[in-house]
Order: C-alpha cells, then sequence, then structure tokens
C-alpha cells in the first residue's frame, strides 16, 4: 500500500439542512483515505454524506490514516494527534498492512485490543458509536490476483480475529468482505490503480450498515 496523507474534515452541508452537528473519528489505513479516489468518495465522506441525506444529522469528519499502515502506525498516529475528549462516531478498518507485511498475528491481536480500547476511551465509553470494518479482499483485484489464495486465506483469520475481540467488547463488526470480491469482474468496483476500492464500492460498503450505524446514532 502506497503512502498519502488526507485533510482532516469533511465540508458540512448549508446550515439550514443541518439537524445537529456531530464528531466522526475515521481511524485506518489506506482504504478510509480511499486513495486512488477523490477524497469525497472514500467511505467515510460517503458515510458523513448519507447520514445528513437520511437523517439531516452533519458529521464533521476527522481522519487518523495513512496508507501502508500497520496497527501499530495507527496506535501511534492517535498518539500524536490532538483529539477531542468525546466524539460521536468511530469506525475502523485496519490489518491489511500487518498481513501484507507478514507481521505475526500475535502483534495484530493485541494491536487491535489497544486500538478498540482508544476508540472507546474517545468515545466517551459508548461502545455503540463504535464500528470495525471489515477487510476487503485485494487478492480479488488484478494488482495481486497471482496470491489470491495465500491472500485470501491471511485476510480471513485477521478478519476472523477482529471479529472474535468485537465479539468480546461488544464492538459492532461490519462485513464487507464479501462485497469486495466482486472487485474480480466488475471493474467498477476498482479504482485506477487496480488494487484499492472505487467509489462505486465504498459506496456499496455504507450502503450495507448505513441503517446500523443510523440506528446506533439515534
Amino acid at each position: 500500500m502506497c503512502c498519502s496523507s488526507t485533510p482532516d474534515v469533511h465540508p458540512t452541508a448549508q446550515e439550514e439542512t443541518v439537524r445537529t452537528v456531530r464528531w466522526y473519528l475515521a481511524l485506518g489505513d489506506s482504504y478510509t483515505i480511499g486513495t486512488s479516489v477523490a477524497f469525497s468518495e472514500n467511505f467515510p465522506n460517503q458515510l458523513a454524506d448519507s447520514i445528513l441525506a437520511k437523517t439531516g444529522d452533519s458529521l464533521l469528519v476527522k481522519i487518523i490514516a495513512q496508507n501502508g499502515w500497520r496497527t501499530d502506525d495507527l496506535q501511534e498516529g492517535i498518539e500524536r494527534a490532538d483529539l477531542e475528549e468525546k466524539y460521536d462516531l468511530f469506525s475502523l478498518p485496519i490489518g491489511v498492512n500487518n498481513q501484507n507485511q507478514r507481521m505475526p498475528i500475535a502483534d495484530f491481536e493485541r494491536d487491535f485490543r489497544s486500538l478498540l480500547d482508544s476508540a472507546i476511551k474517545y468515545s466517551g465509553g459508548k461502545k455503540d458509536n463504535v464500528f470495525v470494518v471489515s477487510i476487503p479482499n485485494y487478492g480479488y483485484t488484478p494488482f495481486d490476483a497471482y496470491k489470491k489464495e495465500e491472500i485470501t486465506k491471511e485476510l480471513a483469520e485477521c478478519s476472523l480475529w477482529s471479529k472474535t475481540i468485537c465479539e468480546e467488547y461488544g464492538i459492532n463488526f461490519y462485513n464487507i468482505t464479501e462485497i469486495s470480491l466482486e472487485a474480480e469482474t466488475n471493474a467498477a468496483f476498482r479504482a485506477q490503480d487496480d488494487l484499492h476500492p472505487s467509489g462505486t464500492q465504498y459506496a456499496a460498503w455504507v450502503s450495507s450498515f448505513l441503517d446500523k450505524v443510523v440506528e446506533k446514532l439515534e
């Protein structure tokens, strides 16, 4: 996963359309940033737009993520950031670079727990405001199709650990991995780099868990 950075705050809609303003902290890696798509098309900003359209609530999006980040990189990024004491919504897709860089699964488990602890802390203890997104399967892209079986097996192990720990913590876990498999045969689901999801794929992610997120915010 290549490296880049993004702005922190997503623009709000006109004030007269806004019912409530909420703060949304999106944590992660290239899948949070939306590598190779417009900033407005990454999934946190599409989620914010969808919630505004559905409820009239405006989400101000702050992103802590960089391409190539592992779980430990993200934790360091959180520690360096100037965060408010409480956010209304958190999202976390993480782990693909642990797998890609051959990091031990025990390190992933330890760091993932630490990241959930941080999210719960900055949500004021409201676990319902935190959700984890499963890891997309980049083995189903032209870029890494030659390693599809190996990638699929290793990412499945990461996602299983994520789901198990989320269940232990009482954190919402949304599985978008099946959606990502469509990128193998549907070019519209792939960004121009033939590796990362397109805005269209991110929209499918959001659609799959939008109602659940809105229910937790109410």
